[in-house]
């Protein structure tokens, strides 16, 4: 252990970090591994085990992990060659969330190249539970096709924005049952039983975890409705819909592939005009008025400070992208983007945003975006809340390099930069509409 000394003491939570190396030593695996890895790549690891708890206890039951991180192949995307079952899908799911984790604290990606890789491997996690749960179904007049529906990520991973722990959005969109004549109750039934397997799928827990919490809610009329619509269901409800907050969630809707593609791009075609505001009418205003107001109440109830919804959080600086993008698309197709960043970039591009002000709002987004995945990774929980605690909020600064003298440096060093971009966020929010009332 003294030869790990200095670099312990540099961990996030040394003490932590110095307990749960000797108990990996103390397995003779694990052993064999860490006295093989490259000198360079020990700070990476020290740093990973002192601030996550998950992957700590992966590598406890799974010490041959371990040469995963620095072997001749290491951080390239695993196959999914051999994947048979649930079992084996969520050990690769963590096997490339362990890789995505080193890459994330070893910072040599741009953390859109992180975010994007975490939304990479949900994408393909998806897709594999799908036709795991199809199993040997055959649905009439779609003999070609494990999946003959369309399936829309929504929210986070739709934008390919994925974070460490969060639900996945999705809606699932059929055919209309009109297309398979006597063959439509069997069409239907077998697409609901498809889904339904697909979430027990999802959401089996082992001693290693979960694959992902998925969450339907976004789908038209929401828990209530049913869990697979048709096309022309689906456009005649938003074609009725008033609810602002619709157009916003499918700003970020993406077609998966390995489902029915083309009928995802008639959807998409079929709700451009409800997505993309021609203009913005007296009503349209008033509502998106409304959704401010919401959200600015909603975060005065909260104590601790929430990096996602509260004053100064990511959801502003959402928000402001979002309107404007909503309100200027139409004539402005580079807009239509799921991405928020590449957004923002095109915005900025067109004159709607200054370069300064995109500048500073894309290191803000980023920064927070960053915390974000920090308060989630020690233990793959979907939790926004930063800790007040010193301690706490100390181990969260250091794993995103912040140092000092005493932990009430590291953390005022910390406080005064996060404070920085809550600034750029609360202003993004108090500009993009008329003052909230």
């Amino acid at each position: 252990m003294s030869d790990y000394t200095t670099l312990l003491q540099q961990s996030p939570d040394p003490e932590t970090a110095a307990i749960r190396l000797d108990q990996l030593l103390q397995d003779v695996t694990a052993r064999r591994y860490l006295a093989k890895m490259p000198s360079g790549s020990m700070p990476t690891f020290i740093h990973l085990i002192s601030i996550s708890n998950f992957l700590f206890r992966y590598f406890c039951r799974h010490p041959g992990v371990i040469v995963s991180l620095y072997g001749p192949n290491a951080m390239e995307r695993d196959k999914f060659d051999g994947i048979s079952d649930s079992s084996t899908l969520r050990t690769f799911k963590y096997q490339e969330l362990l890789k995505i984790t080193w890459m994330d604290l070893a910072e040599k990606f741009s953390y859109p190249v992180i975010l994007d890789r975490l939304s990479h491997l949900a994408d393909n996690v998806i897709i594999k539970a799908m036709h795991l749960a199809a199993a040997d179904k055959q649905y009439p007049g779609c003999e070609h096709s494990k999946i003959p529906f369309c399936i829309f990520a929504m929210g986070k991973l739709g934008a390919n924005e994925l974070n460490y722990s969060s639900d996945i959005d999705l809606i699932f969109v059929a055919r209309n049952y009109s297309e398979f004549n006597s063959g439509a109750l069997d069409y239907l039934g077998g697409v609901i039983d498809h889904v339904r397997r697909f979430n027990a799928l999802m959401q089996e827990v082992s001693e290693d975890g979960f694959l992902y919490r998925v969450d339907l809610k976004l789908r038209p009329w929401g828990r209530s409705g049913p869990l697979v619509i048709s096309i022309d269901e689906t456009e005649h409800y938003y074609e009725a819909s008033t609810e602002a907050w619709e157009r916003f969630a499918w700003l970020r809707a993406r077609i998966l592939s390995g489902g029915d593609r083309k009928l995802g791009e008639d959807l998409l075609g079929r709700l451009e005009p409800f997505i993309y505001l021609r203009s913005l009418g007296s009503d349209d205003l008033e509502r998106f008025i409304r959704i401010k107001n919401d959200m600015a109440r909603q975060r005065r109830r909260n104590e601790n400070w929430n990096v996602k919804m509260g004053e100064g959080g990511i959801r502003d600086i959402e928000f402001f992208i979002q309107i404007l993008q909503i309100v200027n698309a139409h004539t402005h197709p580079v807009l239509k983007s799921t991405n928020t960043l590449m957004v923002l970039e095109n915005l900025v591009k067109l004159g709607f945003v200054s370069r300064e002000d995109g500048s500073d709002i894309n290191d803000s987004y980023l920064f927070l975006r960053r915390l974000e995945n920090r308060l989630q990774m020690v233990d793959e929980q979907q939790t926004h809340l930063l800790p007040d605690d010193i301690r706490l909020r100390r181990k969260i600064a250091c794993s995103l390099g912040f140092g000092g003298s005493s932990d009430e440096q590291t953390v005022e060093r910390f406080d005064r930069q996060l404070e920085k971009h809550r600034q750029v966020a609360k202003s993004c929010f108090k500009r993009i509409l008329p003052k909230e009332s």
